[in-house]
């Protein structure tokens, strides 16, 4: 490991005008999965906590799929929030969350970052990065949501030869040798200024401030594509997403669906 994550240096490099709304930074060594180990807190210790670990040995995406999370340099990141009362298009979170993430992956001077539904950033069709936003009603109509940030950095095994069952690729790979090694504590204080102001301004007004810039980095605006859905495989155009952060979806008798959940690829790919 080329460098160590340090709580106090990535609280120090959080935007001064951001920094009162983060209550704690903690690192771990090695944990299961940081949703699962910030979720295990009392809920008091979960709002505006930024929990990190160098590694996970059950790091976990959607659809119950394992987060390959081996320790040598990546980021595992999970913040909580408390929301009160809960926003009206929460299950769009997740898509104002990749937003986020990619935003602060481009300040920190990576190109072409695209955001493939609901929660993968991908650079050149191979993911760099994957979100898993978790929720938990709370009474007087609040909610709880960890986000959680699997992004790899400098992934060993510059062959391939990882145990991930698609094309995948790092920060490192798209960066020019200058910025060789990336300093990890000033890449995760980046990711917490742009996730704090997120949730902050999801808060305020919901997904519509940030579907505009949701489009922009949409990979599958356009594409032909196959989505495995409950009722089976549908096959259409991506049209973006709608003010829920749906899937659009057109269809070749010229039909329009709205899908909520369901794995999306780009056909022939």
């Amino acid at each position: 490991m080329t460098d160590v994550l340090d709580a106090e240096r990535i609280a120090e490099g959080v935007l001064p005008a951001l920094r009162p709304r983060l209550r704690r930074v903690t690192v771990l060594p090695t944990v299961d999965s940081t949703n699962t180990a910030l979720a295990a807190l009392p809920a008091a210790e979960q709002h505006a906590h930024a929990l990190l670990a160098e590694q996970q040995t059950a790091g976990r995406g959607r659809g119950a799929r394992r987060w390959h999370s081996p320790a040598g340099g990546n980021v595992y990141l999970s913040l909580g929030w408390r929301f009160r009362p809960a926003p009206r298009d929460l299950s769009a979170l997740p898509l104002a969350v990749a937003v986020a993430v990619a935003e602060a992956l481009s300040a920190a001077g990576l190109e072409g970052a695209g955001i493939k539904w609901p929660n993968d950033i991908l650079v050149g069709g191979r993911k760099l990065a994957g979100i898993l936003v978790e929720s938990q009603v709370e009474g007087g109509s609040g909610v709880r949501v960890i986000a959680g940030i699997g992004l790899n950095v400098r992934m060993p095994g510059a062959t391939g030869e990882v145990a991930i069952d698609r094309p995948w690729t790092d920060l490192e790979a798209h960066l020019p040798a200058t910025r060789h090694p990336v300093d990890r504590n000033s890449l995760v204080a980046g990711l917490l200024d742009r996730l704090l102001a997120a949730y902050e301004r999801f808060a305020g007004s919901g997904f519509e401030s940030f579907r505009a810039r949701y489009a922009e980095r949409d990979v599958l605006a356009g594409r032909e594509l196959v989505l495995e859905h409950a009722t089976g495989e549908i096959r259409g155009t991506g049209r973006g997403v709608d003010d829920a952060g749906r899937l659009r979806v057109a269809l070749p008798d010229g039909g329009l669906r709205h899908f909520h959940s369901g794995e999306v690829r780009v056909f022939g790919e």
